[in-house]
């Protein structure tokens, strides 16, 4: 799905308490300079993917992108060639959208799933998730359709068609189609060629995408989202901020921080020009620039448990957290409701010790710790790039409804470089030839006892 963060997504909680998180008043240009960055940065970064994932002709299936308004399906799983993104996953195939419904709603009409699961989450450009169709919200067994609507439309949908009105007229769609394992893929390819997205007036008629033919060859292409914008002046910021889509489009709930900001110059509807600012002034901008961005890093705010870092709050819906916003923006963009995926990294062990491919592993599940969730779950390892690893089996994840049950109901996981002898191997996940290694656990559609924090992964031990 071209340089996206898709595929690192965390253990979270959907916080109706965001809103009420309360936000201390600002009271100098320092302080109204990092919040105006740190508010703006989750808007930036969905415009540089956008601008990624947009800027072909036609939609590319090798690599899930596609014309604005089109959908793009990634119709592969990942193996450990694939260096495009870090930490894929190998649970889902992906089917997304960039969308711009200004003009007219867009309708998404979706096949009966049976009881696969899938998700199709939306967000809008400052990247709160706004709903989130698919088994848990709709269920199984039923084909249906919805309907992207901007701010501003005013009409009525035909009869059938569920409508999701976003807060700003362009944002993102990430679908993701559970596969079962690599000759389940036709199936699930064979969904996604039903999936269609028309736009209002054509529903009901012949339609077929023109070619994209708005086309910019300056535009990023093929560089990490972070490091794009990481590599940018503050003038250069403030440009592609107000150059983005939506930007003067701000959520209910951002007005006494708009207000602030106003008070020290910075408004979304007029650019902001440091050249003509005073010295002192220009100085104070330029220098809570890369401030900010040191504010965004995942690992400083999000403790380990047992070697898991696993947030439980603030992604997906952030009401007036705008640090908790960015920070998910930068390193977790696209990141799902909490009742729909939950997941979690484990970088290190119980003590504190890193993950060495030179040794051997054990993650046991007490019976009663087994993740409790309504569809499945999943633990994928990778090297120290953060990518698949290499293996001599090719085996990348272990599922939980593959895995072998010892007598007493707990689970056993053997994480390491030499098979683990007869009657282990479904439970083997092969480790890289050197270095260290990651892991990421995935939890579909978890029970409420995960999402509500309450839940952490069992820690990581060395074997023998």
């Amino acid at each position: 799905m071209a340089i996206t963060v898709m595929a690192l997504l965390w253990t979270i909680v959907c916080s109706s308490a965001a809103a009420a998180t309360p936000r201390l008043p600002i009271t100098s240009l320092d302080e109204a300079a990092t919040a105006a960055y740190t508010y703006t940065y989750p808007l930036v970064s969905m415009e540089v993917t956008r601008r990624q994932n947009t800027n072909v002709p036609v939609p590319i299936p090798a690599i899930g992108i596609a014309p604005t308004n089109q959908l793009g399906s990634k119709d592969n799983l990942p193996d450990a060639s694939f260096k495009g993104v870090v930490r894929t996953n190998v649970d889902t195939l992906y089917t997304s959208m960039l969308y711009d419904v200004a003009a007219e709603p867009i309708v998404i009409s979706v096949p009966d799933m049976g009881d696969r699961y899938h998700v199709f989450s939306i967000m809008d450009m400052w990247t709160d998730t706004t709903a989130a169709p698919g088994s848990r919200t709709v269920g199984d067994g039923q084909a249906y359709r919805f309907a992207i609507v901007g701010p501003n439309w005013k009409g009525t949908l035909p009869a059938g068609i569920r409508e999701y009105r976003m807060a700003t007229d362009t944002g993102w769609m990430i679908g993701r189609i559970q596969v079962n394992e690599p000759n389940d893929i036709p199936a699930v390819q064979g969904l996604q060629r039903q999936l269609s997205a028309v736009p209002l007036s054509s529903l009901g008629r012949p339609y077929l995408p023109l070619p994209n033919t708005d086309l910019h060859p300056e535009w990023p292409r093929n560089v990490k989202v972070g490091d794009y914008i990481a590599a940018l002046s503050p003038q250069e910021y403030w440009d592609l901020y107000y150059e983005a889509r939506s930007h003067t489009q701000t959520r209910p709930g951002d007005e006494e921080l708009l207000a602030d900001l106003a008070r020290y110059g910075w408004s979304p509807n007029h650019r902001l020009d440091l050249a003509s600012l005073s010295a002192a002034d220009r100085a104070v901008w330029t220098k809570a620039w890369p401030a900010t961005r040191g504010r965004l890093d995942f690992a400083n705010t999000t403790p380990q448990v047992d070697g898991w870092r696993t947030p439980v709050e603030n992604i997906g819906a952030y009401g007036t957290d705008y640090l908790a916003r960015a920070v998910t923006a930068a390193r977790l963009l696209g990141a799902n409701l909490p009742e729909d995926a939950v997941y979690a990294m484990g970088e290190n062990t119980g003590d504190g010790r890193p993950l060495r491919a030179d040794q051997n592993y054990v993650l046991h599940f007490d019976k009663d710790q087994v993740p409790d969730v309504r569809a499945f779950w999943s633990l994928t390892l990778y090297d120290e790039q953060g990518y698949l690893a290499a293996n001599p089996i090719n085996r990348y994840a272990v599922r939980g409804e593959r895995l072998r049950t010892n007598p007493d109901g707990s689970i056993d996981i053997y994480i390491q470089r030499e098979n683990p002898g007869s009657g282990r191997e479904s439970n083997w996940l092969p480790m890289p030839a050197d270095g260290q290694a990651s892991l990421v656990l995935r939890l579909y559609w978890p029970s409420e006892q995960i999402v509500d924090g309450n839940w952490n992964p069992p820690a990581v031990t060395r074997a023998g």
